[in-house]
């Protein structure tokens, strides 16, 4: 118990997406422990490194696409949801859209002090019970909301308390000190620099994957139909081996050092992935209740310690 009060003091200030501290690890871990087994030597543990590297790269991936097909749906119109649906990815909409939709249910009492507000989020269940209050500073001037509660500092989205805050000083959209990029969907978008001020590479083969595949798209095209033929087979044969030597002859000849590219071994022909694209799309069934995001979890989680 002294353990996790310390972890919790020393991790308040520190952006971590909205996880516990325990959560920091537990969550590389599970992803580690599918791909790794104790008795693996330095050799096999990198492979194997990279291809969870590579897993995490196609989630991103995949995630970006999605965010990048859809804008996802608000459940009401007003102009600071209109404009955040535009601007932040689905899952972090989401997640802000929740915050909202508390501010909604929140209450204020005026200080002595300028634009200060001590705001307490209810809840809408028989009793209709308050949360804990959290002091909320404004500025209208400078368009700026802070609570004690710090939430904007761990996880990077505005709480209720200070939207709630911002809406009684008349501010209808989010400010853009608000809207941390790492959170938008141009978050892949622009140059990355170290400490050093060096650029920062997202991905260093991703060039050499991409001639890679095209490569590799032509040359099954080729076999698939030179395969039935005898004669075309024979003559790609004698040709890929007189190719061969001279890209030897480069290789050798060529100063610089080329990386090795790490290729998939389970290729794929053509009509093979044809026929993969005509399967039919399962229907997922759909459910009453609403997926918890790691926002609400985090809340459930303090609702939880406060009691305690």
């Amino acid at each position: 118990m002294v353990k996790e009060k310390w972890a919790e003091c020393y991790m308040k200030d520190v952006f971590a997406l909205g996880m516990r501290s325990t959560q920091l690890s537990e969550s590389l871990n599970s992803e580690l422990k599918r791909h790794f087994k104790s008795d693996f030597d330095i050799i096999r543990f990198l492979k194997h490194f990279e291809r969870v590297v590579e897993d995490k790269r196609k989630k991103e991936l995949d995630a970006e696409f999605e965010s990048r097909k859809k804008i996802p749906r608000t459940k009401m119109k007003t102009p600071i949801l209109i404009q955040t649906s535009k601007l932040y990815t689905p899952i972090i909409f989401e997640a802000f859209q929740g915050e909202y939709e508390r501010s909604m249910v929140a209450c204020t009492t005026a200080l002595e002090g300028i634009n200060e507000y001590l705001v307490a989020i209810g809840s809408l269940d028989e009793n209709f019970t308050f949360e804990k209050e959290y002091k909320v500073t404004g500025d209208p001037l400078e368009q700026t909301s802070t609570c004690s509660c710090g939430q904007f500092g761990r996880t990077g989205i505005l709480c209720g308390h200070a939207l709630k805050v911002l809406d009684l000083t008349n501010i209808k959209s989010l400010p853009g000190q608000y809207i941390l990029k790492r959170w938008t969907r141009e978050a892949r978008s622009g140059t990355v620099y170290d400490n050093q001020g060096r650029n920062i590479v997202e991905n260093p083969r991703l060039n050499d994957m991409l001639r890679y595949k095209d490569l590799t798209r032509k040359f099954l095209n080729l076999a698939l139909r030179v395969a039935s033929h005898p004669r075309c087979t024979l003559l790609v044969n004698n040709t890929l081996d007189s190719l061969s030597k001279q890209v030897d002859e480069e290789l050798n000849a060529s100063t610089g050092t080329m990386d090795p590219v790490t290729v998939p071994t389970n290729v794929t022909s053509p009509s093979e992935v044809i026929t993969a694209r005509l399967k039919k799309k399962e229907v997922q069934t759909k459910t009453s209740k609403r997926k918890k995001s790691w926002l609400d979890k985090m809340h459930k989680d303090t609702k939880k310690g406060s009691k305690k």
